[in-house]
């Protein structure tokens, strides 16, 4: 076994020959006598952080995390509204200029540094620590509507398992009299007008003919009253309720160890929904009138082009897609080995995140021609967005096809777990803030668990509101707010720490350290001034667009409204009130001295009063070639001993430093 193997230990002696090592070749080091994680090494000498089985493992977790339920029935719904195939053209601008760059600095930054988002900036860039708790409240927001999706695919699974769908008929105890299973002609659009967006509370009270799926959802799973508001909530539906319990019960197995169990069960839920899609396509564009929904997705309108909403829906849906600027990505590359090649995930996901969403899209557009086929519709009649095509419309054309209660349940099972790959990342986020900062957890597993399970649980508790009657109000609400402007705020003070307060010379040096050649000036250029100009312009676009938030036919009270920007800012004002503490508190007599201080990072603290190292040769030096037992590291009179050997001087390192054997 090499030297580079083991952790060196070393200690200071005079020597007047040694030279004085630059500050950034001490990166690397630890102090002994402080056993808290630090950006280098976040756990003790004892328990080093873990890592990924293998690339395969990080690869497939991310892709789960980026292709989630957006892809399905967002990514589809914006192609046809904005042009059709010429929404391609920005939104792989989008990918070129934000998605990819953003990425790469995302796997980069934190694959580097080997700690999770809420405590990276803290060490890297103590003014701006606060973004590390934007990212998890952001997260804690989101996991608690978004397993209500994931609770609503579980109870339309459940409800798949019979011969006769529910939502196939309308000869159910909860169907009204206006429930129609077809148009009474076939100029008769009453029909397919209630299948209306998700957003628009499934009913149109200007006609009074409904689908059976219209109904089964608004009747049946959440028993809607005509005067069911956000400040009429009703009373809980537990089946629901049980299915949301179900839900986070799966995602705290799944992450209860880790990415050691997060990581085998990416296998499945990354891969598996590719084959439902494949399956999905196959049938789907066998059937009658497939062609012309495909069509209707594909064909550009060049014309678009000139809208500004077009390139502005191209970047949102990039967000949106990516999770860019949430911490998930950081968080996962936290874990790799330092030497894995990151630039080349980055470019993978966002090819696979791209290409999913256009095989999605050709999935849902078959279907939707089909329906349109059957009814003598035109398809942009029946085209829908969001949770309404997936619970509304795509129940409905589903339960047309031979072998309904099959191709239903395979659907909404590729739902399930579409959305769990995106829920385990978004949970892991969390708890591996909370680890990082209480590292008392890691001794043993039993206590992450524990931790797991208390966030479920207040998680679920949370989340009840949105199973109530009136829960599809609750739901749009954190939907429109929590994850809207704030991501775009939180991905500029991102940059902005990186790439101009830690520096992006700097960083640009790190990853050429870990992937072993230079890097390009276009990435120091994107990172620095291209994709924040950009994602500062979608931002005070998406101010001048801003429309309040609607559920259907009824607007929101300004008191719901106000709880809406709260949440938005929840993430967002820790940012810039920690800042505000950590600049007051700083050292300093003026404002200069004080502001070098407070973005002072504390790595280079470390490395400045440091006398007694940790040196983790394969975790943070990353050449190994060089650390063989004999060879010397700039033939300098000056090499690594055996783990057997006196300790011998290292001028090329510290002024005054010599190795011995330690921790063998």
């Amino acid at each position: 076994m090499g030297l580079c193997d083991h952790a060196l230990s070393c200690r200071s002696a005079p020597d007047e020959g040694a030279a004085t090592a630059p500050n950034n070749v001490e990166d690397g080091y630890q102090k002994h006598e402080k056993k808290e994680p630090t950006a280098e090494t976040p756990l003790d000498d004892k328990k080093q952080r873990i890592q990924w089985s293998s690339p395969t493992e990080f690869l497939l977790t991310c892709i789960g995390y980026s292709v989630g339920l957006g892809n399905v029935w967002r990514f589809p719904y914006l192609c046809y509204k904005n042009g059709g195939g010429a929404f391609l053209i920005p939104y792989g601008l989008m990918i070129l200029f934000i998605g990819t760059p953003l990425l790469f600095m995302e796997y980069s930054f934190g694959q580097y540094f080997g700690i999770g988002s809420l405590s990276i900036f803290k060490q890297v860039c103590p003014l701006l620590q606060g973004i590390g708790i934007g990212y998890s409240i952001l997260n804690a927001l989101v996991s608690i509507y978004y397993n209500i999706i994931i609770a609503i695919s579980l109870y339309y699974i459940f409800g798949s398992l019979t011969s006769n769908l529910p939502w196939a008929s309308c000869d159910n105890p909860w169907n009204t009299e206006d429930c129609r299973v077809e148009p009474d002609s076939p100029n008769d659009a009453n029909f397919t007008l209630n299948l209306t967006d998700f957003q628009q509370n499934f009913t149109n009270t200007s006609f009074v003919r409904t689908s059976p799926s219209d109904e089964f959802f608004r009747l049946e799973l959440m028993a809607e009253e005509p005067d069911s508001s956000i400040g009429n909530l009703g009373y809980v539906r537990w089946r629901l309720c049980l299915c949301l319990l179900l839900a986070w019960i799966l995602v705290a197995i799944f992450v209860s160890r880790g990415i050691k169990s997060s990581g085998k069960v990416s296998y499945f839920t990354a891969t598996f929904p590719y084959v439902m899609l494949t399956v999905l396509v196959v049938k789907g564009v066998t059937l009658p009138g497939a062609l012309g929904g495909v069509m209707y997705f594909l064909v550009p309108e060049w014309n678009r082009l000139l809208s500004p909403d077009v390139w502005f829906h191209a970047a949102t849906q990039l967000f949106y897609s990516l999770n860019l600027a949430w911490g998930g990505m950081i968080t996962m590359s936290s874990y790799n080995d330092r030497k894995h090649n990151c630039y080349r995930d980055a470019i993978v996901i966002n090819l696979v995140s791209f290409a999913t969403s256009l095989y999605a899209g050709i999935a849902v557009f078959a279907i939707i021609g089909f329906m349109a086929n059957e009814y003598n519709l035109p398809v942009n009649e029946v085209v829908k967005s969001g949770p309404a095509l997936a619970f509304v419309a795509y129940p409905r054309a589903l339960s047309l096809m031979p072998i309904a209660p099959l191709w239903t349940s395979l659907f909404f099972f590729m739902l399930f777990l579409l959305g769990i790959g995106s829920q385990m990342v978004c949970v892991e986020t969390i708890i591996t803030g909370i680890m990082d900062n209480w590292s008392f957890l890691v001794r043993r597993w039993q206590y992450r668990v524990a931790a797991i399970f208390v966030i479920a649980i207040v998680g679920f508790l949370l989340g009840i509101p949105c199973t109530t009657q009136g829960g599809m109000y609750v739901l749009q609400l954190m939907d429109h707010y929590s994850a809207g402007f704030c991501v775009l705020v939180i991905a500029i003070f991102e940059c902005l720490a990186i790439n101009w307060i830690y520096g992006s010379k700097k960083m640009i040096g790190n990853v050429e350290m870990m992937l072993g050649r230079p890097l390009n000036v276009w990435w120091r250029i994107s990172w620095k001034f291209i994709s924040p100009l950009l994602i500062l312009v979608i931002l005070i676009f998406s101010f001048v667009r801003y429309n309040p938030v609607v559920y259907g036919d009824k607007s929101y009270p300004i008191w719901a409204d106000a709880i809406g920007w709260m949440l938005t800012l929840a993430s967002n004002i820790p940012i810039v009130v920690v800042a505000l503490i950590v600049f007051a508190k700083a050292k300093g007599n003026t404002f200069i001295q004080k502001w070098r201080n407070a973005i002072r990072p504390k790595i280079d603290e470390e490395s400045e009063r440091r006398d007694t190292f940790d040196f983790k040769t394969t975790r943070d030096i990353g050449h190994d070639d060089m650390l063989e037992s004999g060879r010397t590291l700039d033939g300098a009179n000056s090499h690594l001993m055996s783990a057997n050997e006196v300790s011998v001087p290292l001028r090329t390192l510290s002024d005054g430093l010599e190795i011995t054997p330690a921790h063998v």
